[in-house]
């Protein structure tokens, strides 16, 4: 074996039915330990579950989920930080909204200037990565007009929260 590639001893096999049994109980009770609403998004709490879920799922593999602490629950504390953490993450990357105010600063000098988010179009393109475009539009006559259209993400800062709708 290489140094420095790590090859597996094993062929790699999906988790059994027994495994996401076992992976479902235990993020049900950790999610237990939380407030009834702890007031994260659904979005966060499925992606703490898969995360969860492959962590768990190693633990058991490579044997550290043994039952030396078995009915020990978590301090309730651990389980909302960590999802905390999350949706932070999750929030921080996730760029402008839909209704929020933005300053558009991209190749159009023209049309720099402040627009509201009104529609995001996420697709990969064909090595994976995601793309984001944003439909720029004028709010007049009370409606929204639509004022640029296909804006990449790297052209527009989101305003303050304070000047969302």
């Amino acid at each position: 074996m290489s140094m420095t590639r790590i090859e597996p001893a094993r062929r790699a096999v999906p988790a059994s039915e027994g495994e996401h049994e076992q992976m479902e109980a235990a993020f049900r009770s950790a999610l237990n330990q939380l407030p009834s609403n702890p007031g994260f998004p659904h979005s966060v709490r499925e992606l703490a579950r898969l995360l969860f879920e492959v962590g768990w799922i190693s633990g058991v593999r490579t044997g550290h989920t043994g039952p030396a602490l078995a009915d020990v629950p978590l301090s309730p504390n651990t389980f909302r930080t960590a999802l905390s953490n999350l949706s932070a993450a999750v929030n921080a990357n996730s760029g402008p909204g839909i209704g929020q105010l933005v300053s558009y600063h991209g190749s159009q000098e023209c049309c720099h200037g402040r627009y509201w988010v009104t529609r995001i179009e996420r697709e990969l393109d064909v090595r994976g990565r995601e793309s984001v475009l944003y439909r720029l539009s004028e709010y007049r006559n009370e409606g929204f007009v639509t004022a640029l259209t296909g804006v990449h993400e790297e052209s527009v800062t989101a305003l303050p929260q304070y000047w969302q709708m």
